[in-house]
């Protein structure tokens, strides 16, 4: 199709003019071809300039999904194998319930209607200017610890957020990022095991980021922000999810091959370590105090007199009235 090969010259050559005559050249289609599906690419939200006797120019700061843009912010190491679709309940379900997809294939989603969280919690991921998506992993797994994959996830999204926008993230125990008491995104890591080895076959990681969000529920006002609200400024998504990912690549080997550095860069940013917290614990809510992380990833309270190790899965951890 002449507007997706279009965009992919233009998001090769993002922020360079191409010429008209170039483009009709290299894509084997008449000038007014051209033009046509520039104003399909407009439609689309493209920010495309149109310089008189000059061509066409792919604004840098020009902020739309899709696959070619997508590509092409990535590069080629490790290969991914991407695909953008405008809605779907959730990018992690839809990797489970699909079959055949290969290794390392990354599904965004402009729009999620049923965007989740741990605990069966729901993630709101109907903005726009939001950034959804899953990486299916299935050849690598031998290279990974799998009960780190949380961690390394949380982790690699903290990092990245804080480096494109210069922000002084925390994590919040497990799989939350926040900024000055207020959530800006979320993790979801499953697994699916071989019932009869019982070992792991795949390894999904679903992230959501309020990146260019300007608003959100009233109900969520208070406990929401996106990098957006906070530093005022519009962010290409594409080029945020690279900074992701190029992390994530990198904390998923540290889970086998160092899980003590791993360990220890996540707690530098771990919430509410030596402060008075509540707890949910076998059902019933109990108060202590954050001591330390573990070796194994948990957290260790001390709660009436004991030490209580709490395990992802099994606990909701607040601080005063926020969550």
């Amino acid at each position: 199709m002449v507007k997706d090969e279009l965009l992919k010259l233009l998001e090769e050559n993002r922020g360079e003019i191409l010429s008209g005559n170039d483009l009709k050249d290299a894509l084997g289609v008449s000038r007014n071809a051209v033009w046509k599906a520039i104003q399909l690419l407009k439609e689309e939200g493209h920010h495309i300039e149109s310089i008189k006797n000059k061509g066409y120019i792919l604004l840098k700061e020009s902020d739309v999904l899709s696959v070619s843009g997508l590509l092409q912010a990535l590069g080629t190491s490790p290969t991914y194998r991407v695909e953008v679709l405008e809605e779907v309940p959730s990018t992690n379900t839809y990797l489970k319930e699909s079959d055949g997809k290969k290794n390392n294939t990354l599904v965004f989603a402009k729009k999620q209607t049923k965007g989740r969280g741990r605990l069966g919690r729901s993630f709101f991921s109907e903005d726009p200017g939001g950034l959804y998506f899953s990486l299916l992993k299935i050849e690598d797994l031998p290279r990974y610890n799998p009960s780190y994959a949380t961690i390394a996830c949380a982790l690699s999204v903290r990092d990245a957020l804080s480096e494109v926008s210069g922000l002084s993230l925390s994590i919040k125990w497990v799989n939350d990022i926040y900024y000055e008491g207020k959530k800006l995104a979320g993790i979801l890591t499953e697994g699916t095991l071989e019932m009869e080895t019982g070992t792991l076959s795949s390894l999904i990681l679903g992230i959501g980021i309020n990146v260019n969000t300007g608003s959100f529920p009233k109900e969520l006002e208070d406990i929401a922000t996106s990098l957006f609200m906070e530093t005022g400024r519009t962010y290409v998504r594409q080029e945020v999810a690279r900074t992701v990912l190029f992390h994530l690549e990198k904390n998923l080997l540290l889970t086998k091959e160092n899980p003590g550095a791993l360990l220890a860069a996540y707690k530098k940013h771990l919430l509410y370590i030596g402060e008075a917290i509540t707890f949910l614990y076998d059902k019933k809510l109990r108060m202590g105090i954050l001591k330390d992380l573990t070796p194994e990833g948990h957290l260790l309270v001390e709660s009436d007199g004991a030490y209580l190790t709490l395990h992802s899965g099994e606990i909701s951890i607040r601080k005063g009235d926020r969550t």
